[in-house]
């Protein structure tokens, strides 16, 4: 389901939150406010335990993390950036005319 940025706002602020979102675009400064507001409604959050973060370097690990329990934690959030695993696909130009 595709949510426009005022309904996520307002998720978020009600402190609802769905199990995955990806946000994207080139309004880092937005995407950027909308991570920390998801941070927020996990409350305390635990590096390595019950917050995750993956990018280019550790991509591998993503089936795992996301296999693994929060051990003490109800919740875990992965957040995954610059990981080149979604990219926008290029139509290439016809050059033989």
């Amino acid at each position: 389901m595709l949510v426009t940025i005022e309904n996520l706002e307002k998720e978020l602020k009600q402190g609802n939150s769905n199990n995955i979102y990806l946000l994207y675009g080139e309004e880092t400064f937005l995407l950027e406010t909308c991570v920390k507001k998801i941070k927020n409604n996990y409350g305390t959050l635990t590096p390595g335990i019950n917050y995750i973060k993956i990018d280019v370097n550790n991509i591998e690990t993503l089936i795992s993390e996301i296999e693994t329990p929060a051990f003490g934690y109800q919740t875990k959030l992965i957040i995954v950036r610059d990981s080149r695993t979604i990219q926008k696909r290029r139509k290439k130009k016809d050059t033989s005319k």
